[in-house]
């Protein structure tokens, strides 16, 4: 899925029609409709980046060389979210401590580490593919999200509070039924 999809579709929720005509043609355009198409872009931006960084991590693994018992964060190829594991060259956990500028790793020193983490969804640009897997994050969540961002962007907020609940109860239905918790019950 492309990000020219989820933007069309929130243009269809808004009835932006020359935004929908621009983007199906891809012929010139007004500046008014490449405005629109700009805000819609980083209103979906500004979702991709809470859905990869609060709901649906994107996750990778580097291979780091350690300076001491330290690993820098501007060493790391993307920016990092969050750290879930750390291995040793002999492939064994180790344990380590997050600080504001770098990771401490105990046990070994000065070797090559392999770090598994989470990073933020890169801006996108129009007709870049979407990190997600269609089912994981659809091209109707991005949009109810991105119709949010656009009103709460327009200043009008209570259409923003009828579209935030729609983009949240969809990206609740999304997950999978491992991952949803049902609330712990007392006996009376």
């Amino acid at each position: 899925m492309t990000i020219n999809s989820a933007i069309y579709t929130s243009a269809m929720f808004l009835q932006l029609d020359q935004v929908c005509l621009a983007l199906d043609d891809e012929t010139e355009m007004d500046d008014d409709t490449k405005r629109e198409i700009d805000l819609l872009l980083r209103c979906a931006n500004l979702v991709l980046n809470e859905i990869s960084c609060a709901y649906y991590p994107l996750k990778t693994t580097q291979k780091v060389q350690a300076k001491g018992r330290y690993i820098n964060y501007c060493d790391l190829e993307k920016p990092l979210v969050d750290t879930y594991s750390i291995k040793s060259s002999a492939g064994e956990n180790l344990r380590f401590s997050e600080y504001y500028d770098r990771i401490y790793v105990y046990g070994e020193s000065d070797s090559e580490f392999e770090i598994e983490y989470s990073y933020p969804c890169p801006q996108m640009q129009l007709g870049d593919e979407i990190p997600y897997e269609s089912q994981r994050v659809s091209e109707r969540i991005l949009a109810y999200g991105t119709v949010c961002e656009y009103y709460v962007a327009s200043g009008m907020s209570a259409e923003a509070s009828v579209w935030q609940k729609r983009y949240y109860n969809a990206l609740e239905q999304s997950k999978s039924k491992r991952e949803k918790v049902v609330k712990a019950r007392r006996w009376a």
